[in-house]
């Protein structure tokens, strides 16, 4: 079976939260990489996180603020991967924006990213205003930033010991993708 991706809907955002919650759960647990910047205590979607998620799926780019996402379902509802554009939090900006995925654990490795990605970039290229794609990751996620590197982005910037969480030193890639070329 292959997963549909459908745009993510404000009406469907407590479902979504529901899988959000349970994929940041995997962060840094036992056998898995480390994909957020989040300390394990603090692996959970909800409060202001969520709230200011939610909000910004219905502000209209390029309003500051804005996001877009979609999600991937198996059969009929099943969410098993999401990915999501969003507004700079900077402003000069506009022409740029920031790229957040994630897969569920079962359906790692079989090209979901891929598809997910693929979604995110065809909808940049179709905006007038988007050049470019940014996104920052765990360095040591090996599989993300392969992920990454295959659809076209380029390291940008390694910012070494940028955060410390549960004990240990993570170092933060920035990466770039160009979507507008003049």
């Amino acid at each position: 079976m292959t997963p549909r991706i459908i745009d993510l809907q404000t009406r469907d955002f407590s479902e979504f939260a529901e899988y959000l919650n349970d994929h940041i759960s995997d962060n840094g647990a036992e056998g898995q990489p480390l994909f957020q910047p989040i300390a394990r205590s603090d692996c959970h979607f909800a409060g202001e996180r969520a709230v200011g998620f939610r909000r910004a799926l219905d502000v209209v780019p390029p309003t500051p603020g804005w996001r877009r996402a979609w999600v991937a379902l198996a059969g009929k509802d099943r969410l098993v991967g999401h990915v999501d554009l969003r507004a700079h939090p900077t402003p000069h900006m506009v022409h740029r924006c920031l790229l957040g995925m994630g897969v569920h654990r079962e359906w790692r490795h079989l090209g979901m990213g891929q598809r997910l990605l693929d979604v995110a970039i065809e909808w940049a290229k179709a905006d007038q205003q988007m050049e470019w794609i940014d996104l920052q990751v765990i360095a040591s996620n090996g599989a993300a930033v392969r992920l990454y590197k295959r659809a076209g982005f380029t390291e940008t910037g390694l910012i070494r010991d940028c955060f410390r969480m549960d004990g240990r030193q993570v170092d933060y890639l920035s990466m770039a993708l160009p979507v507008r070329r003049e």
